[in-house]
């Protein structure tokens, strides 16, 4: 059942996800992998639309009709069918070939790696997938207005189109967390398409080729984090690619209808997430100082952005400002919340956390031993690595790639001659979302925080490392090299720690102690989790963990049971009261994807990386064969020029 399931999902998000956003954009005079990545946006904030009227019209008792959710796919089939013919013709489009080929290399490549995960775990990560479960859920089983969120959020707290997006999945397959899963990871990884539209503005006179971007992708922790954890960012930074690109585009040809589009873009990015925000503030001041200024039918223009972009943006706001007001749409937010403790420190807050974001935490402290519960030897080395990677600004792009990119855009910048208005547009655009994309932050994080907001600018970063493609042997060789630490180090022990699960003779996670609660941080093995990941953990089983403890209790009259036994209560009732009964209908525990391909022995996730290991061995032969062969032809990115190619940077 699972099995037909995750394939209706895939096939309804690839249909879903492309044919009514290209019957729209087929005969615009848009390049083969603008109509492609349009199409897919497009549809992503038609999809969204869809489901938001179908549960603003839906009874709040009978949830969302599965009937009403399968007009989309319907209207989806028909749109495909009334346009194959040009669909087919940009299916053999070279660049849009390549583009999907490299999209279907990586989805395996994640899935992959989906497989192993039993656990989600990494330093202070935590809840995160829990919590947007369950908004997912709130969507799709119209739970009453004021059920409350996991950790004490509200709903307000985040902008709800990529739970809604997934909602809709869950609608017309069903609300099991493996089809969440596997949905979220499919909408994250489509930051690869947004990339490769990118790369041409990224790569001046060079020819910009995706096998290397293949390779950065599946090498990078950060990337295969941000697509494999069950969160919004990657999504969100698939939107805001977008809309550079979009607007790059429209700017350099002179076209309203790309800028309208880049913009609308934009509003969905922060209908994703509010970390979009730097990004449209950017893109907002520049079309405003710049762009507009010598456009014809500006007033017009300018006019047609903001109505349809506050329109897109009013289908989320006008509804929580009816529901839970004002303060509580745009005052719940953790940037405003977690932002009243550093008041009157604003700019001490933003220039700490630059700084962390930038300088490795290892650098600074150890991030394991200092406010971290003490685990096993193997999950602390992991924590440290995670560190290094995940929440810092250079080294989240690579070991070698983050500091060779930051080479790049030095050279670019302060080197570069003759690159017209858009190497000043990329100056102020690196800068100032660095600087905004910090100061978004409302708290102070020692460990770094660019995985919250700066995601976007690092995968444009690999995106102009891939442009500068080929390598020179030097730079090629320290590529490769890097990919592989990355790869070792970021995502092999990473996974392999996630996929640690208890069984007979190996105690993974320590049990809830015998009043109910979290039982002490003290590592007995190797192997031992705590801390966060013992958080996450105890989310997965939460339901179980305490029918079980209250299992045990009955009939005893040790004097702590009355204290246990009413503190596991209190915990068994919030299923009924976050989740409305879904861990009682699902077995009292979250089943995850790497559970259903597992087994006592680790043998099921060693085969895994091993296959893992072979498939990079494969890229790394080939984009070095590529590599050395177009620089045997004298073919080097400094030499390669297309025909009316512009020079940005």
């Amino acid at each position: 059942m699972l099995a037909l399931e995750v394939l209706l999902a895939v096939l309804l998000l690839l249909l879903c996800g492309f044919a009514t956003g290209f019957f729209l954009v087929r005969r615009l005079r848009w390049t083969p992998m603008e109509k492609l990545c349009g199409s897919v946006g497009a549809s992503l904030i038609i999809c969204y639309l869809f489901f938001a009227a179908v549960y603003l019209l839906s009874p709040a008792k009978t949830g969302v009709s599965r009937i009403a959710l399968l007009g989309f796919p319907a209207c989806s089939a028909l749109f495909l069918a009334l346009s194959w013919r040009e669909a087919a013709r940009l299916l053999g489009s070279f660049r849009v070939r390549r583009a999907v080929q490299g999209l279907g290399l990586l989805a395996v490549w994640t899935l992959l790696i989906l497989t192993i995960i039993r656990n989600y775990s990494g330093a202070n990560w935590y809840g995160d997938w829990a919590e947007h479960f369950q908004r997912s859920l709130f969507f799709l089983h119209h739970f009453p207005a004021d059920s409350p969120i996991v950790f004490g959020y509200q709903i307000p707290a985040r902008p709800p189109a990529m739970n809604e997006l997934a909602a809709f999945f869950l609608g017309v397959t069903g609300d099991r967390f493996e089809i969440f899963q596997l949905i979220f990871t499919l909408l994250n990884l489509l930051i690869f398409l947004a990339c490769c539209l990118i790369m041409p503005s990224l790569a001046g006179r060079r020819r910009t080729y995706v096998l290397p971007l293949v390779l950065l992708f599946a090498a990078s922790p950060a990337v295969m984090q941000q697509t494999t954890y069950a969160w919004t960012k990657a999504l969100t930074a698939f939107f805001v690619v977008l809309s550079f690109s979009f607007y790059l585009a429209g700017w350099r040809k002179n076209d309203s209808g790309r800028l309208v589009f880049a913009f609308l873009l934009t509003a969905m990015a922060l209908l994703v997430h509010y970390s979009a925000g730097p990004y449209a503030v950017f893109l907002t001041a520049h079309y405003l100082g710049r762009a507009a200024r010598r456009r014809p039918w500006r007033l017009r223009e300018a006019a047609t952005i903001a109505a349809l972009s506050l329109l897109l943006l009013a289908t989320w706001f006008a509804w929580s400002i009816s529901v839970y007001g004002v303060r509580a749409t745009f005052a719940s937010n953790t940037s405003v919340t977690g932002s009243r403790e550093y008041r009157g420190r604003f700019v001490g807050k933003t220039r700490e956390n630059l700084v962390y974001s930038i300088v490795p935490a290892a650098l600074r402290f150890d991030p394991v031993s200092e406010g971290s519960a003490p685990q096993g030897a193997l999950a602390s080395l992991r924590d440290k690595l995670f560190v290094f990677y995940q929440p810092n600004l250079i080294f989240g792009m690579g070991i070698v790639g983050g500091p060779l990119v930051a080479w790049l855009l030095y050279l670019a910048f302060f080197r570069g001659s003759g690159y017209g208005p858009e190497r000043w547009f990329w100056l102020a655009a690196v800068s100032a979302c660095i600087v905004l994309g910090t100061a978004s932050n409302g708290e102070i994080d020692r460990r770094g925080l660019a995985h919250i907001t700066l995601f976007s600018l690092q995968i444009m970063g690999l995106s102009l490392l891939a442009a500068a493609f080929p390598w020179r042997k030097a730079m090629l060789f320290a590529v490769l090299a890097g990919c592989v630490a990355d790869f070792s180090a970021g995502i092999v022990l990473h996974a392999y720690v996630e996929s640690l699960e208890n069984a007979p003779g190996r105690t993974v996670y320590a049990g809830l102690n015998p009043l109910g609660g979290k039982p002490a941080d003290s590592p007995t093995s190797v192997f031992s989790i705590g801390g966060a990941a013992w958080d996450n953990w105890y989310l997965k089983h939460q339901y179980a963990l305490n029918r079980e403890a209250l299992n045990r209790l009955s009939g005893q009259n040790l004097g702590y049971a009355t204290v246990a036994k009413a503190k596991i209560e209190s915990a068994l009732a919030e299923d009924d009261a976050y989740w409305h009964g879904w861990y009682s209908r699902n077995g009292g525990s979250v089943v995850l994807l790497g559970d259903h391909f597992s087994s006592a022995s680790d043998a099921p996730a060693f085969a895994k990386i091993g296959f893992l290991v072979l498939l990079l061995i494969f890229l790394l032969r080939v984009t070095a064969s590529k590599n050395m062969r177009l620089l045997e032809q004298g073919l080097h990115s400094s030499r390669v020029v297309r025909p009316g190619a512009h020079r940005p940077l």
